[in-house]
């Protein structure tokens, strides 16, 4: 999959933009935008799943709070509790545009610890 092209839809989702709005700012179609955010799930979802397992949902951040934790290196994303409880919370709903966020920030995670 094109690697800028991956970063400039995380980038956009990270802000909270629409398929709709991605699709018209890069010029691409909003299927491929679809099926990007579509691999990225596939990717993490079995991740995901270990991760948040059995976890109790304590506080979920606002939008405006995530748009601040999004932002985190991914590094330390992960180790923040209101993250992950957001995970825990909203990873079911694939139309979640800060879920597409976190979830192209586990992919990151994961590709690394590949090589």
């Amino acid at each position: 999959m094109n690697q800028k092209l991956e970063e400039a839809v995380a980038g956009l989702r990270c802000v909270n933009k629409p398929v709709k709005q991605i699709a018209k700012t890069l010029g691409i179609k909003k299927d491929e935008i679809e099926k990007i955010i579509k691999e990225w799930i596939l990717q993490t979802d079995p991740y995901i799943s270990e991760l948040i397992r059995e976890r109790k949902v304590n506080n979920i951040p606002d939008t405006g709070e995530m748009k601040l934790l999004v932002k985190m290196d991914v590094n330390n994303l992960l180790n923040d509790p209101r993250i992950l409880d957001y995970i825990a919370k909203k990873r079911n709903d694939h139309h979640d545009r800060f879920m597409d966020c976190v979830r192209y920030k586990i992919k990151i995670i994961l590709d690394n610890n590949k090589k």
